[in-house]
């Protein structure tokens, strides 16, 4: 067994570039298709790590298409309405750096701290106690972004949107497991958010509702549409539906990488079931002719083989992950999530799914074996004579 092994191993090496450049296209396939999958796998998981924070029901206030700041006096009535379990007035927006020609979110973190995550409410209850100072916490790509505004003493001075500067200081760094989201956000202090925003003290950005019974969402944000024709609602599901939208319409792309990717591959393929060179045939009948057997020669053809193969198949794959995971799969994740030099860098999540991974491995190893064995074997069944002729 071991000098049949030993033998697969020179073959390998005796037809070098050959192999090589198979060895490379197989790599490169594999590469593509991985990166493919390990992308849309962490998108899948933030977007359901985001969909589990959602709140029930959102309202807005539009006004000829526009949006406007919701007054104080126009939450309380929906406390009344019949199976709403929870009402909260949020403070938030957009703040452009100048400097950086970027926007970023500052967050009230008393507004989320109820719907959001522990992490959050965590934050919300250490802020109030700093009241020397305002204080805020930042994700790990806004500490970046925010160090030539920051000075010595973590100090950043935001425009206020009526004139002046409000003085923060950086508390900490937060990390919610969702990145997409919340790698531009800044949670600070409602009071803070709202001289930098320029938000009155009786007013606030948008409203967040829940409902005790899911299956009723639908039925109050209906009442609620025709009781507050100002207002504008969007339910979880909606907000879910639209993400999914977009990641359909954005797979789309990656469909084509997968087709164009299978379609080199199955080019390879067959090249390689159409017959073999007729270096390799003369191969196959001196092994004969010094007593191997057919069973020794497919042995052979199939150690060759799965050395090619699986090592292309780990040297993609390891590649794959590097890229991904450790490079961020630069340029490609913007397939799918858009780029602009608005929107913040931010990190993708690790996510390995066996299921892709074995359904990957068994859609090119197994059929890049079988169309290597089955010329072999047919060679190998012929007369010796004919096969060296």
């Amino acid at each position: 067994m071991n000098s049949v092994f030993d033998f697969a191993l020179l073959s390998i090496n005796r037809f070098g570039w050959k192999n090589l450049s198979i060895a490379f296209i197989f790599a490169l396939l594999v590469w593509l298709l991985s990166s493919v999958i390990f992308i849309t796998n962490s998108l899948k998981y933030t977007l359901q790590s985001v969909a589990e924070q959602t709140s029930q029901i959102l309202i807005n206030k539009q006004i000829g298409g526009k949006s406007y700041p919701i007054d104080k006096q126009d939450i309380e009535p929906l406390w009344d309405m019949a199976g709403v379990s929870y009402v909260k007035g949020r403070v938030w927006g957009q703040h452009y750096l100048e400097f950086k020609k970027t926007y970023i979110s500052l967050m009230g973190v008393s507004s989320f701290e109820e719907h959001y995550n522990d992490k959050i409410t965590k934050i919300a209850e250490i802020l109030p106690q700093m009241d020397d100072i305002s204080y805020m916490y930042i994700s790990k790509n806004m500490k970046d972004l925010l160090k030539i505004y920051t000075s010595s003493e973590n100090i950043v001075s935001f425009e206020k949107l009526g004139g002046g500067h409000e003085r923060v200081k950086i508390a900490g760094i937060f990390k919610d497991g969702s990145e997409l989201f919340s790698n531009d956000v800044v949670l600070m202090n409602e009071e803070s958010v709202r001289k930098i925003l320029g938000v009155d003290e009786n007013k606030f950005t948008d409203i967040i509702i829940k409902v005790e019974n899911p299956n009723e969402v639908d039925f109050i944000a209906a009442k609620l549409t025709y009781k507050y024709p100002h207002f504008k609602l969007t339910t979880k599901s909606e907000i879910l539906k639209d993400y999914e939208l977009l990641f359909q319409y954005k797979s789309g792309w990656f469909l084509l990488i997968f087709i164009i990717s299978f379609i080199t591959f199955a080019i390879i393929l067959y090249d390689k079931s159409s017959g073999l060179r007729s270096e390799e045939k003369k191969e196959i009948g001196i092994l004969k002719a010094l007593g191997w057997e057919i069973n020794h020669i497919i042995y052979y053809k199939m150690l060759e083989s799965l050395i090619l193969c699986m090592g292309a198949f780990l040297l993609g794959l390891s590649l794959a992950i590097f890229f991904v995971y450790f490079l961020q799969a630069p340029a490609l994740k913007y397939v799918f999530t858009g780029y602009s030099e608005l929107k913040q860098d931010f990190d993708l999540p690790f996510v390995f799914n066996l299921k892709e991974f074995f359904l990957l491995f068994f859609s090119t190893v197994p059929l890049y074996m079988a169309v290597c064995i089955i010329p072999s074997w047919k060679t190998a069944t012929r007369d010796v004579g004919d096969i060296i002729r």
